[in-house]
């Protein structure tokens, strides 16, 4: 893709009366304006200190043929009624900047609209006396409609020419008629200052990227990236809202919907979706060429999409209910949701039998233990789903996953819980172990559980090692639980708890235990409270489980 182009210097007064002519607009996927009266005070500030304010990126585009649907930024209409973006040829669409450019022009043209968590507009205001006495941080105050007091007190001090509302800096003219009336007792020196105070805003320069209606939307979506933001940030969901709209395709309130009907969680964004509308039609989703794989017709769209939504619902149930995922921060790889959706739904599709199935687990554990999902997600998912979907049609194994040996898996037991392995093994003994009670011997809802070592800490800090930290060291265990091992002094106290709670039966103990992945060996190591020998064992242990649903030799 080519380079980003380079910022231009531009007036942001002459940006701000573009605004209110409409030859500046807002495309329909930007949010509403959310900044508080704090957050235009600080802006305001800013433009008084000289400070950098950030990048603005706009998008030139046919005003009557845009490439994305656009409205006013908030608040021109009211102060502008006769407004009409179709006396210009083209319009800027603001991409970035939009929380500043529409805080200014609130500023400055005072919109009878209120503010984020407000009841009333706001009213802005300079107070000269402060400015210039350098008191730059106190010069710029915001006050409310319904704030009666302050606002009598403000309007006294614009009387005595001590401060003046912000709306009066839009228009030239006026200030300096303002400026040069009746204002006999000022010295030339107090005006010449108030006057170098008013330029600064008036002259103030910003950088604005703006793109030519040439630029395809892949290069916008790049773009976004490459330039420094303030606000709120976009996403290719944003700008696939405003490219569906055009259609009738309401796709906020579709992912509304989805979320709230499905028991989606955090873990599932609406660009997952998204891209599995792209891979169900076989095309790519890298975010170059997603908007142009779901730039489709309403009816193929609303099909596309309903289908993605069950499927992905269906891996989201997947990864819970089998693969041992049972709370959002347990999943190894939120993006491996959207290739299972895939191959679930044409499993599904195919009326696939178990060994399809075996395949599919295989394929899955492979991607946690190898780390595969790292890096390059988008590329690796594209690939897998032709690979690995061809291989589950009957076709060849992935080579990847067929020269896959157990030297090549991720067996760094000292990751954090931010790790896929040290992720994949708790959910393995979840939905492979069993992650019986240590004390009763019986299931827990997984819910209840929690990631804890299984020493007393009382233990591990007298013995100076950091045990505390390697997987090898830890299981999933429940409050209660938890509660009896803290007020041990040793593992083998511990252990000795357990063994009375299961009536002193040693086998039965033993079960239990096996459902942590801890060996006969490793327990009779923890007996010892030998904290070397178990780590040995049960790492041996993690090893051959990861190694027998891999199918791995050695």
């Amino acid at each position: 893709m080519p380079e980003a182009p380079k910022a231009n210097p531009v007036n942001l007064m002459a940006l701000i009366r573009d605004v209110y002519n409409a030859k500046v607009v807002v495309p329909e996927f930007q949010r509403s304006f959310v900044w508080t009266r704090q957050d235009i005070e600080d802006f305001l500030t800013s433009l008084l200190y000289g400070y950098f304010t950030g990048t603005f990126l706009m998008l030139e585009t046919s005003a009557t043929e845009p490439m994305f649907p656009f409205r006013s930024v908030e608040g021109v209409e009211r102060v502008n009624p006769q407004v009409n973006w179709k006396d210009h040829g083209t319009v800027q669409l603001v991409l970035d900047g939009q929380q500043r450019i529409t805080s200014l022009f609130y500023a400055l043209y005072e919109p009878d609209i209120t503010l984020s968590k407000g009841k009333k507009p706001y009213r802005f205001y300079l107070n000269f006396e402060e400015a210039l006495k350098g008191n730059i941080d106190e010069a710029v105050v915001g006050i409310s409609g319904k704030d009666g007091k302050r606002s009598q007190e403000y309007k006294k001090l614009c009387k005595e020419g001590k401060a003046v509302r912000f709306s009066l800096l839009h228009d030239s003219n006026k200030f300096h008629e303002w400026l040069y009336s009746n204002r006999s007792e000022w010295l030339e020196q107090k005006r010449n200052k108030i006057r170098e105070i008013y330029e600064n805003i008036d002259r103030f320069m910003v950088p604005v990227v703006s793109l030519s209606p040439q630029t395809s939307k892949g290069d916008i979506v790049n773009i976004f990236e490459r330039i420094n933001r303030t606000g709120v940030n976009l996403s290719i969901f944003d700008l696939a809202v405003a490219q569906l709209y055009r259609k009738n395709i309401k796709l906020r309130e579709l992912w509304r919907e989805v979320s709230l009907d499905n028991g989606i969680g955090s873990e599932v964004k609406p660009e997952f979706l998204l891209r599995v509308v792209a891979l169900l039609q076989g095309k790519e989703i890298r975010k170059s060429s997603l908007l142009d794989a779901i730039d489709l017709e309403p009816n193929v769209f609303n099909k596309l999409w309903n289908q993605a939504v069950e499927s992905i619902v269906e891996a989201t149930q997947q990864m819970t209910q089998k693969y041992g995922a049972f709370s959002p921060k347990w999943i190894p790889y939120t993006t491996l949701v959207i290739p299972l959706a895939i191959f679930l739904h044409k499993l599904k599709a195919n009326s696939a039998y178990a060994e399809n199935y075996q395949k599919l687990d295989r394929w899955y554990w492979a991607c946690v233990f190898s780390s595969r999902y790292d890096n390059a997600v988008d590329t690796k998912t594209h690939q897998d789903v032709r690979e690995v979907g061809a291989w589950l049609a009957g076709g060849f194994e992935p080579q990847w996953l067929q020269q896959l040996s157990i030297q090549d898996l991720n067996f760094d037991f000292d990751e954090t819980q931010q790790s896929a392995s040290y992720r994949g093994i708790m959910n393995l003994i979840v939905c492979k172990g069993g992650a019986k009670d240590l004390l009763s011997g019986q299931r827990v809802d997984p819910s209840e559980l929690e990631d804890e070592s299984l020493f007393p800490k009382s233990f591990v800090k007298k013995s100076g090692e950091d045990y505390g930290r390697t997987i090898l060291c830890r299981t999933l265990i429940s409050k209660q639980t938890n509660k009896i091992k803290a007020a041990a002094k040793t593992p083998s106290e511990f252990l000795q708890e357990c063994l009375d709670e299961h009536g002193g039966d040693e086998l039965k103990l033993l079960e239990t235990l096996k459902s942590h992945f801890i060996s006969m060996d490793a327990y009779l190591a923890l007996k010892e409270n030998n904290i070397d020998g178990f780590i040995a064992e049960r790492r041996k242990t993690i090893q051959e489980v990861v190694q027998s649903i891999l199918e791995l030799r050695e």
